[in-house]
């Protein structure tokens, strides 16, 4: 049997793309798999700067948390920190609070932490004096929540209830507080 020169040509595309297809249907898994070893790839690089970076940077890392954890107040292991926490929370506040609740110490590593929530009634002035003072404590506490509404009934007209919950962060030592800084507190302040 003859095959025509056309012929030949069509038969040798045809084989042609068929042994194309074969192969890239063959490949195609080795394929994906290659375009997700270069995305994995990336990642493990830029991965890789990031602690590189990082670890330029422990020194200063370390000396701003050594710096930071200075400046925190130091409790003796089984004495209830709220116990000098409430006194001063009260201090500052005045008679802005009308309820307290201690929430539970969660230790983390080296550092514990105590939420107050606090149940409030007063005029916003008041509350921004106290916030403002709370605001200049430094890094010992923290508020997180706040809610402000107005307080119901007629004899309660421009006055504010609502309610906030203050973090305190502390250190704990088993000797108990060294060089006096035990509860350290500031002082109420006014803006």
């Amino acid at each position: 049997m003859k095959m025509a020169p056309r012929e030949m040509r069509l038969a040798g595309i045809t084989l042609a793309i068929v042994v194309l297809a074969g192969t890239y249907w063959w490949l195609e898994p080795s394929l994906a798999e290659w375009g997700a070893f270069g995305a994995k790839r990336e990642a493990a690089e830029r991965r890789k700067a990031e602690a590189q970076h990082l670890l330029a940077s422990r020194e200063g890392v370390e000396a701003r948390m050594a710096e930071f954890l200075e400046g925190l107040p130091v409790y003796p292991e089984g004495k209830k920190a709220e116990s000098t926490l409430m006194p001063a929370l009260e201090a500052l506040a005045g008679d802005l609070l009308t309820r307290r609740e201690v929430g539970a110490e969660k230790p983390e590593r080296d550092l514990y932490e105590t939420a107050i929530t606090c149940h409030w009634e007063g005029s916003l002035e008041r509350l921004v004096k106290f916030l403002w003072a709370q605001q200049s404590q430094g890094v010992a506490s923290d508020l997180r929540q706040l809610s402000i509404q107005t307080s119901s009934g007629e004899k309660n007209r421009g006055k504010l209830s609502g309610r906030f919950t203050v973090n305190y962060a502390y250190r704990r030592s088993a000797e108990g507080a060294a060089g006096g800084d035990e509860g350290r507190e500031s002082g109420e302040a006014e803006p």
